[in-house]
């Protein structure tokens, strides 16, 4: 009886039970946030708010500052004649888009999400030429997304704030054909996101892209040979597609660029239909939203331990490999 060679069933155990598995190339982007470099990150402006979210961008020190290694996005109130309106929280929102942008590699940082009322932080990548159109046709990768809410469930019963985080693709040839259902992944841990530092990384290859949370895979997708145009199944919608002239991976297969940020409340990251502790101020389809929201602060405000840094968003590090 022939002799097995056990590493070669290893290694090929290793590449069909996980496509992302890749040898790490060289390091080629790495912040430890010593300083906050205004030359790596540019700052979003005001006039860059999503309009749909409750807090606008500013590139000021009161909301995004280094301190011991560790970069800190912070939610401030807006205290005077403008706190009735639509956006009246002010925080952060940096990325690499005039400095770094990669395609294909590993992409790891290291992270204590912030414990408060309808805050949402992320850490994700945009592309940066959207070769192939307007969002979500030239795609999005979400490498880590969360929602500050200590009792926060859905009509199931799970918990969606504090103690979830999820991975997400955006892609499709219109707004209302996004199909990210297919590739979204959450990690749920009742013990909490926000009391602890964990890393998240995001392995991306020309075959696949995997999400983990302290080193456990949360999800892959691996796009057939169609690519994601089969794969979202889009021939039935009678549309050219976009991605004919890509690689199987379009259209993650161009540059993307970092983005870290911390948004408040909107009309898109928080479901009427599930249930919060003190209930929600607001309603999704409501013409102000942001109104409801400022108005209903007795809710939410004191969630958010102002005196304390349980809302800031912290950041140990970021780091990207290329793929050897």
């Amino acid at each position: 009886m022939p002799k097995l060679n056990l590493k070669f069933f290893f290694i090929k155990f290793l590449l069909i039970s996980n496509l992302s598995f890749r040898i790490v190339g060289k390091l080629i982007f790495q912040d430890n946030f010593d300083t906050l470099d205004a030359n790596v990150w540019l700052h979003e402006s005001l006039n860059e708010a999503h309009l749909d979210e409750f807090q606008l961008y500013t590139d000021t020190k009161e909301n995004s500052y280094s301190e011991h290694g560790i970069l800190h996005i912070k939610p401030t109130l807006v205290v005077n004649e403008e706190s009735d309106k639509f956006h009246p929280i002010r925080s952060a929102r940096l990325s690499t888009k005039n400095s770094f942008s990669f395609t294909y590699g590993i992409i790891e940082f290291r992270a204590r999400i912030p414990s408060g009322d309808w805050l949402f932080p992320a850490l994700w990548l945009m592309p940066t030429n959207s070769q192939y159109g307007p969002w979500p046709t030239s795609g999005e990768i979400d490498v880590m997304e969360s929602r500050g809410n200590r009792n926060l469930t859905d009509t199931q019963g799970n918990f969606v704030g504090v103690q979830q985080v999820s991975s997400t693709l955006h892609w499709g040839p219109r707004t209302d054909l996004d199909g990210w259902k297919l590739s979204h992944f959450s990690n749920n841990d009742n013990s909490c996101f926000s009391n602890a530092f964990h890393t998240y990384k995001t392995i991306w290859t020309p075959e696949s892209i995997s999400f983990h949370v302290d080193e456990e895979q949360i999800g892959i997708t691996v796009p057939p040979e169609g690519g994601y145009w089969e794969m979202g199944d889009f021939n039935k919608d009678d549309l050219p597609n976009p991605w004919s002239n890509g690689t199987k991976s379009a259209p993650f297969d161009q540059s993307f660029y970092l983005i870290i940020n911390l948004a408040v409340g909107g009309t898109h990251f928080f479901s009427d239909a599930d249930n919060n502790e003190g209930g929600k101020p607001w309603k999704n389809t409501s013409p102000n939203a942001g109104l409801d929201f400022w108005k209903g602060r007795d809710q939410w405000l004191g969630t958010w331990n102002l005196a304390t840094d349980d809302s800031h968003f912290l950041i140990d590090y970021v780091r990207v490999w290329d793929l050897e």
